[in-house]
């Protein structure tokens, strides 16, 4: 984690900087929605060898005279999907069940960002430290169409530590603005990009039989693309 480390003070230091060079600013909320095509790095890639496709939803708020804002986020992530139907062979070996499988990322983070408070575009830069949760679940249904039956058991999951940093830049879709003139709140697209060095963590990958899970150890880096509306006032 040494790298991870010295590449997170460093942006933590830059961010200080500027921020100390941008003075004080109003207070502001952002709320955010995004689209986050994860690329796995290093041995993570070697073992999954695909993108993860997920999304994750944001909340930052800058406290009045604050130069940076204060946030956090949760993303969610699919890295392995299959279904199938079996029979149990307990009750009725007539009677087919669904099974479903799904090995999925969890990633929770607080993050600072600097970011001008004003301008029609918003460049900002972001500092980031949280958890990267690895899990595989599978839902067994009764075959009825409404999901309403069965029940889900949790294959394996495991957590690691995430730091990293990462910038973006807002551009406005709509603007609203006071009777006066004043900027009031705004719609933006939000576009930007992450890295996340994580730690190492326990996961499993499906195999090319049904059920059947390969068990891998690896850190869990991540360039994280982000793509998103993100609505400020």
């Amino acid at each position: 984690m040494t790298r991870a480390m010295k590449t997170l003070s460093s942006a933590l230091i830059l961010t200080f900087v500027l921020a100390a060079a941008a003075g004080a600013a109003p207070p502001e909320f952002q709320f955010g929605l995004a689209f986050n095509p994860a690329l796995p790095q290093g041995g993570f890639h070697d073992v999954l060898g695909r993108t993860i496709w997920g999304g994750s939803f944001q909340f930052a708020f800058r406290p009045s005279g604050s130069p940076v804002l204060l946030g956090t986020s949760l993303g969610f992530g699919i890295y392995g999907f299959d279904s199938w139907q079996d029979w149990p062979g307990i009750l009725d070996p007539d009677v087919l069940v669904d099974i479903r499988t799904t090995n999925a990322v969890l990633a929770w983070n607080v993050f600072l960002r600097l970011q001008p408070a004003r301008g029609l575009i918003r460049p900002y830069l972001d500092v980031f430290a949280g958890l990267h949760l690895l899990t595989t679940d599978t839902r067994i249904g009764d075959g009825d169409d409404d999901g309403s039956g069965g029940f889900s058991v949790n294959n394996a999951a495991d957590t690691a530590f995430a730091c990293g940093a990462g910038a973006g830049v807002m551009l406005p879709v709509v603007r609203f603005v006071h009777r006066d003139g004043r900027p009031a709140a705004a719609i933006n697209l939000d576009l930007g990009a992450r890295y996340a060095f994580g730690g190492r963590a326990d996961y499993l990958v499906k195999t090319d039989r049904h059920g059947v899970f390969d068990e891998r150890t690896s850190r869990t880096d991540l360039l994280i693309l982000n793509a998103g509306l993100s609505f400020c006032f």
